[in-house]
C-alpha cells in the first residue's frame, strides 16, 4: 500500500497578515516600490540624457582650461551612453517587477551599481579639478551618488528576496499589496 499524500501541500493560505516588507516602513509593498522608483528613475535618466546631448558650452562655466573642457565633454559623451543603456535596462526591470522575475530585478541592481560607479569614474577628473580649485571636500562629490544608489537599490533587493522566498508571487500579491497613500 502506497501513501498518496503529497509531500508539499497544494493548498496554501493566501490570506492572513502581510508577510512581506513595506518600503519606508509603511508606504507601499516592494513590487510597487520598484515600479515607482524605476519610473522616477526613467524620468531622471531622460532629463539627464537630454542634458548630456545638449549643445551647451562648458567654457567659462567650469574652466578656461582646454583640458578640463575636453575631459568634461568626453565624460558627458560616455555618460550619455551609460544613461541610455540604463534607461533600456530600467524598462526591463519594470517588466521584471510586473512579471515577478527576480533575475530581471537583479539586472536592475547591477545596472544601478554600474551607472553610479561609472559616473564617479568618468567625472573624476572634473571632481578632482573642482576640489583643487575650491579646497572643497571630495567626499561631497562622492556621497551624492552613493546615497542615491542606496535609495535606488533598497527596494530592488527587498523585492528580489521576497520573490525568491515565495512571499511575493502573483498568487500572494493580493495579501502583500499595500499602498500607504491610498490604503489599497
Amino acid at each position: 500500500m502506497v501513501d498518496q499524500t503529497p509531500l508539499i501541500s497544494r493548498e496554501e493560505d493566501f490570506s492572513g497578515p502581510k508577510r512581506g516588507h513595506s518600503c519606508c516602513c509603511c508606504c507601499c509593498d516592494m513590487r510597487r516600490a520598484v515600479i515607482i522608483v524605476q519610473i522616477i528613475f526613467q524620468i531622471i535618466l531622460g532629463i539627464a540624457w537630454a542634458v548630456l546631448f545638449s549643445e551647451g558650452s562648458f567654457e567659462n562655466d567650469w574652466s578656461n582650461d582646454p583640458q578640463v573642457i575636453k575631459d568634461l565633454e568626453d565624460a558627458y559623451k560616455k555618460l550619455a551612453i551609460v544613461v541610455g543603456v540604463g534607461a533600456g535596462v530600467g524598462f526591463i526591470v519594470i517588466f521584471g517587477a510586473i512579471t515577478y522575475k527576480a533575475s530581471l530585478i537583479y539586472l536592475g541592481i547591477l545596472m544601478i551599481l554600474v551607472e553610479n560607479v561609472l559616473s564617479i569614474v568618468f567625472l573624476w577628473p572634473i571632481i578632482k579639478d573642482e576640489q583643487n580649485k575650491t579646497s572643497g571636500a571630495i567626499w561631497v562629490s562622492l556621497a551624492g551618488p552613493i546615497i542615491w544608489m542606496i535609495i535606488l537599490i533598497y527596494p530592488h533587493i527587498m523585492f528580489a528576496r521576497e520573490i525568491q522566498s515565495g512571499i511575493m508571487r502573483p498568487e500572494t500579491y493580493p495579501r502583500e499589496k499595500q499602498c500607504g497613500c491610498c490604503n489599497v
